[in-house]
Order: structure tokens, then sequence, then C-alpha cells
């Protein structure tokens, strides 16, 4: 080696020598070098299922303190059950973090491949892989919320009623149960038979629909046995514990009828469960309304007050 070679020190950033040389001309910028951006780690495989790995888009937020803990969203982008785009909310998701949370938003398998109950439980066996991984990823363990919007509205509505029973998990819930601490619906299904008793601009119930190919193409009024499975209201009574729920949906949806949201908060209304509902007025489905700052803001406040409500 030559004689100024200077061998690697190993030191921490506080003990590191800062550089003393001062060329003429240079500028000096002070800043605050906090950690504010959060961090996103794409395509994390989460379960192979039916021979199909299925990922995670995990944002985690801006870590300054190896020590802190996050709660965690489980976040169910919507697709009328079939593929998702699992981009499209991602930039809103990222401004979530920010404000002090793990998101995970989770691929599940989709019609007409898969039909009705593999979404519930790719949402099931996904939080469970990221409650395993909870020191990795900066998370409260105690704390978790499922949120989605259209088909990832229902998905999140009945995984949160649906947590004591074992046909909507692939893993055995007495030895991984699970336990939401909120549910977040924006503009989901509940009763998906009644979606064509109001104004729509979709068949929602033939063998042909999106929602039939979702049951393994049939018509939903000739089985309604089947399609009652589906519908979150089934499995809410007064004596079930349910976490706490926030239910937005716009009043001129053309593919969700607004009607939809409101059976489900009737139902939560009506067997004494914690539930605040917004409309979106004027609001056609899944815009960016609901992902605007006035939208935010009445989700953190709902996440906060049922933090502390848990605690």
């Amino acid at each position: 080696m030559p004689s100024d070679y200077i061998e690697p020190i190993d030191e921490s950033y506080e003990d590191f020598p800062k550089s003393s040389l001062n060329p003429t001309g240079l500028k000096s910028l002070k800043v605050d070098l906090k950690n504010n951006y959060p961090k996103v780690d794409l395509n994390v495989p989460y379960a192979v299922k039916d021979g199909k790995e299925l990922h995670l888009q995990i944002i985690i937020p801006p870590i300054n303190h190896p020590q802190e803990r996050f709660p965690l969203i489980m976040y169910v982008q919507g697709s009328a059950f079939h593929k998702q785009d699992l981009g499209l909310h991602l930039a809103h998701m990222i401004e979530v973090a920010k404000h002090g949370y793990v998101v995970a938003m989770v691929e599940y398998r989709y019609a007409p491949e898969h039909i009705f109950p593999v979404q519930v439980r790719d949402l099931n066996t996904a939080t469970r892989f990221m409650l395993e991984h909870s020191n990795q990823y900066h998370i409260d363990s105690k704390n978790y919320i499922a949120w989605g919007d259209s088909s990832g509205g229902h998905t999140v509505a009945l995984a949160s009623v649906t947590e004591d029973k074992q046909f909507f998990s692939d893993e055995d819930i007495d030895v991984f149960p699970l336990n939401f601490k909120a549910s977040i619906d924006f503009y989901g299904p509940t009763d998906i038979s009644q979606m064509n008793k109001v104004p729509s601009t979709q068949d929602h119930v033939t063998e042909h629909s999106l929602e039939g190919e979702l049951f393994g193409s049939i018509n939903l009024y000739e089985n309604p046995d089947i399609v009652q499975k589906a519908n979150p209201i089934n499995y809410i009574s007064k004596d079930k514990t349910i976490p706490p729920f926030l239910i937005m949906h716009g009043d001129k949806d053309r593919l969700v009828p607004f009607q939809q949201s409101c059976l489900l908060y009737e139902a939560l209304k009506e067997n004494n469960k914690i539930v605040e509902f917004y409309r979106i007025d004027d609001s056609d489905h899944a815009t960016d309304a609901f992902f605007t700052s006035e939208a935010l803001e009445i989700v953190f406040a709902f996440l906060k007050e049922t933090d502390k409500d848990n605690n």
C-alpha cells in the first residue's frame, strides 16, 4: 500500500471525523438531518398459494431511532375481485406512512381463476406474515388495522367480522389468531346480491359479471346461500367483539352503489358497534376525493381515537 493509504476505521457517525476542507467559493447548507421520508420495499413475497407467489408493497415511516415501533395498516387495493393494479394507491399510502404508520399493500389471488373467499384468506395470511416480521419492519404487533377500497373494502370488512371463522383463514386460527384494532372500508360492497336493486352502470349478478366470476361464474340470484357467505352483515351480532369501523362512500358512485355502505352502517349501528360513516358529496367511485387532506384527517382522527380506546 502507498504511504498515504489510510486503513478503514470502524467509527460511529458521532465519532467519525468531520472534514475540515474549505475550498474557496464553497457554499454551506445546514438542513434538518433527520430521516423525513418513508422507505418502500417493493414486491416482498409473503406466501405461495396455488403455485402463485403473492407479494406485499411495504412502506416504512421515517426511522430515526432503532427501537421505534409503529401501528400497522394492511391495505387491500380494490380491483372488482380481479387482478389488482398494485401501484394505484401507492403514492397515497406513502403519504399515510409519513404520519407514522407501516403500510403493507396486499396482493391477493383473483377471479375468475381463484374464487371466494381467497381474497380474505390472503389478507389474513399477509397480516400474519407482517406480524411475524414485526421487528424487521418496526411494527407495534399489538396495533394493526385493516383498510381497503372497493373490493378491498369488502375484503377488510369481511376479515374484520370473521376473525373467529376458520373458513376465512388458511392458517389455524387457534394457533395464529388475529385481532384487527380498526377497519376502514372505502366504497366497498356489502350485500352483493342487492347491487342491481338500485341504479348502477354495471351488471353485478349474472354469471358473466365480475361479481358472478368471484363465486365461480354463477348467477347470484340463483345461488343465494353462496353469496350470503360473503355478506359481512351475517357475521355481526350484539354479543360479538368487532373492531370500530370507518366507512366512506360517494353518493354518485356508478359502480358500487352508495346503498351498499348504508347497509353495513345500519347493521353495525343496530348491533351497538362503533362506526363512523361519511358521505363524500357528489363523488363517483374511487376518486382522489377519498385521499384529500380533509378525508385523511378524518382517517387519522379515527385511528387516533381507536388507538386511545385500545390502550
